[in-house]
């Protein structure tokens, strides 16, 4: 079976001016140094598959810290204001809303073609006139937008084949509606490619997981977690969650036979809470993509060959298409050792700078054996 995308185009998203890539694998491993790009790759796939849903838009935000904290309370763009808090998103951080290019990503393969634009206008008399520096464009709304209001700020316009959606600024960072809950709409349907994300940091808590482990419970799924855990604590023979009522946040439990009675998944170390979560979302991305931050992440390197493993094996049996991002040595020599023991496809890509353009230079299996054999350095 093909993987889901075998080629992902990206210009005008945060250091990924006009990055391509093709020949992607069922597994690929993204290196690179600090600043090439590896993040901004995962968060591209992010904003495509999701139709740039609101509520990815304002996590990735978040997570970079690029002026989300100081968003608590609503407040009126105006144009001596232009944007900035959408800035960090689009490539070079640009200060004015003349310099605001559009974001492109694209993504084909398999049974797949996705495609997806973001630009920033600004609301004028029935239409929405696209940055000053580009001839005169608008694009019509469509019935289901509401005609806009006269001192209405700027907006984020996301336009795919036949459809458009309009995201006012200051609804996008409005806690609620899109900060807390995500949003869907028959636009975001119809494209729509199953994904799920494992951020760098989520191996410190479980308790977000409850909507993930509630689509997999008294399932084979549940299985595979199990079997997942295992590779770290051999003892674990079941996993659920409880709480959940009120305020109170839900929690993963285990049964293990080293005790009587149940125990906080989160009493084993970050290491396997980091992996449940792997395996969780993993199972969760049947049919589609999982990205994994920094995949090495709070897992010894004892332990990462058999958990590339695992997620080979589910990726081909589920059908899921894997992007990791990785500083590692370790996690490059597990991922080439579990990449030769299958027959599915497995790409390296090395990212690397040459003034403001990032270059993907691939490995593919037999390039990665040989790298990892001589010592040649691909992080």
């Amino acid at each position: 079976m093909k993987p889901s995308i075998t080629e992902l185009t990206v210009s005008g998203f945060r250091a990924l001016r006009d990055f391509s890539v093709k020949e992607l694998g069922r597994a690929n491993l993204i290196t690179g140094r600090n600043n090439t790009g590896k993040s901004s790759v995962l968060e591209a796939l992010r904003i495509l598959t999701s139709n740039a849903d609101p509520s990815v838009i304002f996590s990735i935000l978040s997570s970079r810290e690029d002026n989300v904290d100081n968003l608590e309370k609503p407040q009126r763009l105006d144009e001596t204001d232009p944007l900035l808090w959408l800035a960090g998103l689009f490539t070079g951080f640009p200060q004015s809303i003349k310099d605001f290019q559009p974001i492109q990503i694209k993504a084909a393969g398999g049974q797949h073609s996705l495609e997806l634009t973001l630009r920033l206008a600004w609301p004028s008399r029935g239409h929405y006139s696209i940055s000053e520096n580009q001839q005169a464009q608008s694009i019509l709304y469509n019935q289901n937008i509401r005609e806009p209001e006269a001192e209405r700020g700027p907006a984020l316009i996301i336009t795919a084949p036949n459809m458009m959606r309009e995201i006012p600024l200051e609804s996008l960072f409005r806690r609620p509606p899109y900060g807390s809950r995500p949003y869907r709409s028959e636009f975001g349907e119809k494209q729509r490619l199953q994904c799920a994300y494992v951020s760098p940091y989520d191996g410190e808590k479980t308790a977000n997981l409850g909507a993930l482990w509630d689509n997999i419970a008294l399932s084979d799924g549940e299985k595979d977690v199990v079997h997942a855990l295992q590779i770290i604590e051999p003892s674990i023979s079941a996993v659920s969650m409880i709480g959940g009522k009120g305020a109170r946040p839900r929690t993963a439990i285990v049964r293990s036979k080293n005790f009587q009675r149940p125990l906080p998944l989160r009493s084993f170390g970050d290491g396997l809470n980091r992996l449940f979560n792997i395996a969780l979302s993993l199972v969760n991305a049947k049919g589609g993509l999982l990205l994994i931050d920094e995949f090495e992440n709070g897992m010894h390197h004892t332990v990462q060959l058999d958990v590339w493993r695992a997620i080979f094996r589910l990726a081909q049996d589920l059908d899921v298409q894997v992007f990791a991002t990785s500083h590692s040595w370790d996690a490059v020599e597990a991922f080439q050792k579990a990449a030769a023991e299958t027959t599915e496809d497995a790409t390296l890509i090395r990212l690397s700078r040459q003034d403001d353009a990032v270059i993907p230079t691939l490995f593919k299996k037999d390039e990665l054996a040989v790298a990892t054999r001589d010592g040649i350095e691909v992080r």
